[in-house]
């Protein structure tokens, strides 16, 4: 029965009112059920999209804080009308496209958007896109990919997972392993192998691609070999995996006492009885039972992340990747077989000046708008990244300050504290992982990009006047049309980007079809490789570089390989 449904893929046509509006709705048969989508029409032709489809069962009640289910076969027809699905329980966040999420805990959603008609013999290429938002924040709702869908011809599927304590909190052990935001991601894909070419597109031809959290959750996907046919690409937008991206256990157990504390069940005598207790909670109880501010580590501009973000759980990782070993570890053997293209944007570090505080400004005596002293390098940033990497280490600190220092002039010395965050979170381990794939690679391609252009609504509002550079995000734009409204004085300098925008998205989709950015429409993309490590720009002219980085690289590589022979590493 089930093969006989299967190769039906009836498709039906039909009218539905929204006010005044007539939508034209389709209807899908897929192995998990009928799907309805809606038309939307644009001066490049039309896109079908599919919001709120289910890909796992509702992770209420006994299915809270355990992995996914399959979502198996449903009855009746999935998908809504409107163009927003909920988004995971998170922290209200007020940023531009995080300030308005509908949040459900039922959050196991994804959203497609198909080119054109629904033919199940198409065989599309698929992208699907994984949210950044430091693993707290962010749903697949904000994302409009119609760029792509229709410049590149190309499936974009949107994925919600689960974020903060309800997609990472763990007590180490496996009845709460932790790591849910991750399998939901896999659930996902799982779901799109099984059903993507009932709406035309090819299960052998899947691209990951995420920014930010977004992009450290790709990078992590492809280190894991069971995810071997869930995916053949993978684009890695500002964030690879990290120690950043990777838990410390003396946190996990911190967070775990604050949790049960605030909770009251931390009275309960086992694991098993902790977790029947926080499955009976009302999820409000979970999310703002520990805030940014209890994170928040007071006068240096980082925070205590355990059970926040990915850990090493001994099953889907099983040991801590985040310090990079030699290309031929066999954590990398699948890595290594997957087509990878990894970037970052010249102003990444963007994120110190939006995080500076007053108490912060005030103990270093400056104004943001004016200035970033070496000071806030040389005594906190720089240090903080030292002790995470390797503990306490004076001459190491010395190093970065060093290479950090810009007498030209006082605006020189501000970008450079920022270029320092930017290097050590986001570039330089993206090189390194690029090298590695790269390393004597011949089954696989790497590509490397270097944005330089800035975003006309850069992420967390306009810079300082003496900041250089694209910001943290400043790309998504380029791919999405992820902002609900754009006002009226912004439109024209983002008119102003739309070649660029339709270039990149040449290149990424070329990328997601053939597992190279290049064709005859747009400037050539050189490959990367471990000699030269050439790379593109992207900016309004694009050109090329090589080398990205060198000295950041160096000296950043040698702290980090420090910490991996650190004997207590996979404790922190």
């Amino acid at each position: 029965m089930e093969s006989v449904k299967i190769a039906l893929m009836l498709l039906m046509t039909i009218s539905t009112v929204k006010g005044a509006d007539v939508i034209n709705a389709v209807e899908v048969n897929t192995p998990s059920g009928w799907v309805r989508g809606y038309e939307e029409s644009y001066e490049k032709g039309q896109v079908y999209r599919f919001v709120k489809i289910p890909f796992a069962q509702p992770p209420l009640g006994k299915l809270r804080f355990q992995k996914p289910q399959p979502i198996g076969e449903w009855e009746g027809v999935q998908g809504i009308s409107d163009t927003n699905s909920p988004s995971c329980p998170q922290w209200d966040f007020p940023m531009p496209g995080f300030d308005n999420l509908q949040q459900d805990e039922n959050c196991l959603y994804l959203n497609i958007y198909v080119p054109g008609k629904i033919s199940r013999e198409r065989s599309l290429s698929v992208m699907v896109w994984i949210h950044g938002g430091g693993f707290m924040f962010g749903g697949a709702g904000q994302y409009k990919p119609q760029k792509l869908v229709l410049g590149g011809d190309v499936i974009v599927v949107t994925i919600n997972y689960r974020l903060a304590l309800l997609g990472f909190f763990t007590l180490n052990d496996p009845l709460l392993s932790g790591n849910f935001g991750l399998l939901d991601q896999i659930e996902a894909l799982r779901w799109v192998q099984k059903n993507i070419e009932a709406f035309g597109g090819n299960p052998n031809s899947v691209t990951i691609f995420g920014e930010s959290a977004g992009g450290m959750s790709v990078s992590l996907q492809t280190l894991i070999p069971s995810n071997k046919g869930l995916f053949q690409r993978a684009i890695s937008q500002s964030g690879v995996a990290t120690f950043f991206a990777i838990s410390r256990k003396n946190l996990e157990k911190k967070t775990a006492n604050t949790l049960l504390e605030k909770t009251s069940c931390n009275e309960k005598k086992d694991v098993s009885e902790i977790l029947e207790c926080l499955q009976k909670l009302p999820v409000e109880n979970i999310t703002n039972a520990i805030t940014m501010m209890d994170l928040e580590i007071p006068m240096n501009m980082s925070y205590e992340l355990g059970g926040f973000v990915p850990s090493v759980d001994g099953e889907l990782i099983k040991e801590n990747f985040a310090y990079p070993r030699s290309s031929d570890n066999d954590i990398y053997s699948f890595f290594r077989t997957v087509d990878f293209m990894s970037g970052t944007l010249d102003g990444e570090g963007n994120f110190v000046y939006v995080g500076m505080t007053p108490q912060l400004q005030e103990h270093f005596k400056f104004n943001v708008t004016e200035k970033i002293p070496k000071t806030v390098l040389c005594e906190m940033t720089a240090p903080v990244f030292v002790e995470t990497a390797v503990g306490n280490s004076p001459d190491l600190v010395q190093e970065i300050c060093d290479l950090y220092t810009d007498t030209e002039s006082v605006d020189a010395q501000s970008n450079k504290v920022c270029e320092f965050n930017g290097d050590s979170s986001f570039i330089v381990p993206s090189n390194i992982m690029l090298s590695i794939h790269a390393k004597e690679n011949t089954g696989a391609k790497t590509f490397q990009y270097l944005v330089t252009k800035a975003s006309p609504m850069p992420f967390g509002g306009d810079p300082p006047s003496w900041f250089k550079g694209a910001g943290h995000g400043d790309e998504l734009y380029l791919l999405f049309e992820y902002l609900t409204t754009i006002p009226e004085e912004k439109r024209e300098n983002f008119a102003e980007a739309n070649p660029l925008s339709e270039n990149v998205v040449q290149y990424w989709t070329n990328f997601a079809k053939f597992g190279n950015p290049n064709s005859d429409k747009v400037p050539e993309w050189p490959s990367y490789d471990v000699n030269r490590k050439r790379y593109v720009i992207l900016e309004t002219q694009i050109t090329t570089g090589q080398n990205l980085k060198p000295e950041a690289t160096a000296l950043l590589s040698k702290i980090i390989e420090k910490g991996r022979q650190r004997p207590e590493h996979d404790e922190l």
